[in-house]
């Protein structure tokens, strides 16, 4: 891992100061623990003050951070992105705790992963009080919502082996005020159980190595069978036969999840997991749903096909990515190609399907990507209430209420740095 502890003459001038504060926090409580988000810091804010922020991007970040091979696709590989995500967390954290009084912050926007030294603002003095007045001693509210996150957390975890960091801590910005938390609204409420379906990433291997597409009655047939069958069906049977019974899921739906956990909407909700395997027909038909995943990774989308006109491909004979649209409109194309193997710049592609439920009184939302990159940008848009809120405008009906919609999204990653997902189309449904 080439990183080095940076000396007065590397540095750009007046960068001392800075980096004092990247030392001390790499030695506090909240970073001691913490040695892979640790060496993500330091090597991002040694880069910048030596005056090579510009340049970092995330192939780089995860050979030199994170090991990977010079060649690996980073639109596969999200080991990036999921703990730059963590390490805005663990920041934000440290600089409301051990760091509340040091006078420079340190912020990673979203969409880089250039770090950026900011003076933290001065409050202004408050003014004086009469001495009639005593202030009313502050009222400490409980979170109702926090055993709800962390058995959110907790399940999927459980299901991926992968342990969530930092999810005791409540982060200002995933509230959703936007128009995403109608949509929220919808499918969380206390009337109804909402089920979260993350991704079987081992299907979605098995299928893709075999290049034999498996339907939504065989998944539900003879699951384990039918996938111990498929694995062996071609070379290397003996290592896809030996995860074929094992349940794994992708990066990006346990960052999903561990977000819609902690939303305000989720509080008072019916809110469990629900892996792929396990999820019955009478679960899915009597439940609010989430699913996460196209058809390949998530045969229950298979389920609502007829309902949309985005879908990406489930036939993975020809190893290509791309989203088929059933009836094109004015200027839409019959055929959407995802550009994952490129070299700097490659483009993904996501669904976001807003429909209603198998019974007709419940919701489900469909989130697809053609790889993890696409799926990540799919989510961004439904959590971020910046420029995604403006657009989801379009599908509010008269009393308020969000009505079913489809979007097809397009983000571009260009050296390493993720763009805005950016719609590409999109129909109201009924």
């Amino acid at each position: 891992m080439p990183q080095q502890d940076l000396h007065p003459g590397t540095l750009v001038e007046s960068a001392h100061e800075q980096w004092e504060l990247v030392r001390d926090i790499l030695a506090s409580r909240s970073f001691a623990k913490a040695a892979r988000l640790s060496s993500f810091l330091k090597y991002i804010c040694t880069e910048a003050l030596k005056g090579n922020g510009a340049d970092l991007n995330e192939r780089q970040i995860g050979v030199d951070v994170f090991g990977r091979h010079s060649d690996y696709l980073p639109a596969e590989d999200s080991i990036v992105r999921a703990n730059a995500r963590l390490l805005r967390t663990r920041l934000e954290l440290y600089f409301s705790t051990e760091g509340k009084d040091s006078e420079w912050i340190i912020l990673i926007p979203k969409g880089s992963y250039t770090p950026v030294f900011e003076r933290r603002p001065k409050e202004a003095a408050a003014p004086p009080m009469p001495p009639d007045i005593r202030p009313e001693k502050p009222k400490v509210l409980g979170s109702p919502g926090m055993r709800l996150t962390l058995a959110v957390a907790a399940a999927i975890v459980a299901a991926a082996g992968i342990i969530l960091a930092l999810r005791y801590h409540r982060s200002p910005d995933i509230s959703s005020p936007g128009r995403q938390a109608q949509i929220w609204s919808q499918l969380f409420t206390a009337k109804r159980r909402t089920l979260f379906v993350p991704a079987d990433s081992t299907l979605s291997l098995i299928q893709t190595e075999r290049r034999i597409p498996l339907t939504l009655s065989e998944y539900l047939g003879q699951r384990h069978t039918n996938l111990a069958t498929l694995a062996a069906s071609g070379p290397l049977p003996e290592t896809l036969v030996h995860i074929s019974d094992h349940q794994y899921t992708s990066i990006a739906d346990l960052d999903m999840a561990f977000h819609l956990g902690r939303l305000p909407q989720a509080r008072a909700a019916q809110l469990e997991v629900r892996y792929a395997r396990d999820l019955t027909m009478s679960e899915a038909r009597h439940s609010n749903l989430i699913l996460m995943g196209g058809p390949r990774a998530n045969p229950w989308v298979q389920l609502f096909a007829d309902r949309i006109d985005y879908s990406l491909d489930d036939q993975p004979a020809d190893g290509l990515d791309y989203v088929n649209v059933r009836s094109p409109r004015g200027g839409e194309l019959a055929r959407y190609m995802a550009d994952v193997k490129g070299g700097e710049t490659y483009a993904s592609l996501a669904v976001i399907a807003f429909v209603a439920g198998l019974d007709g009184e419940d919701h489900a939302l469909l989130l697809e990507g053609t790889d993890m990159a696409g799926t990540e940008g799919a989510c961004d848009f439904l959590l971020d209430a910046g420029p995604s809120s403006g657009f989801l405008s379009k599908f509010t009906r008269p009393d308020g209420s969000a009505s079913h919609f489809e979007i097809l999204l397009e983000t571009k990653t260009v050296k390493g740095n993720a763009s805005e997902p950016v719609v590409l189309a999109y129909r109201t449904l009924p």
